[in-house]
């Protein structure tokens, strides 16, 4: 084992990092009124906005996820969902990154079920959108 050499087996595609990293600093939190398309167009083509239980939070890379991560925080946030504060939001994003990190990122091939069990954590009114 002293000749292993991790750069090789990695550039050789037999080992894959897989570890999950959001970066927590690409956003902007807005507390009471702001103009959607405004804010959209300055945070850059990557961002989304989700709604927080006091304000909202403007994801810089939000586009950058997971299509799995995209579909179910989208799914849930259409449907009115308020996360509790930024901690929460990022918490439940990583979650979302770890879990479909196994999977393509290509929504016909994740199960419905993992989806479904994604959206669950927001509670049992969720659990059936796939």
């Amino acid at each position: 084992m002293d000749n292993f050499n991790l750069k090789k087996y990695i550039s050789e595609g037999k080992i894959h990092l897989q570890e999950v990293v959001v970066d927590k600093t690409q956003f902007k939190f807005i507390e009471g009124d702001y103009n959607y398309d405004e804010e959209i167009k300055k945070a850059g083509p990557n961002a989304e906005i989700f709604s927080l239980f006091n304000g909202v939070i403007v994801d810089f890379n939000a586009r950058k996820y997971h299509n799995g991560t995209q579909e179910v925080m989208g799914m849930v946030d259409e449907q009115g969902h308020e996360w509790e504060n930024v901690e929460d939001y990022f918490d439940k994003v990583e979650g979302h990154e770890a879990t479909f990190k196994k999977y393509p990122n290509d929504l016909d091939k994740i199960p419905d079920e993992v989806l479904n069990n994604e959206a669950f954590i927001y509670g049992t009114a969720y659990e059936d959108f796939y």
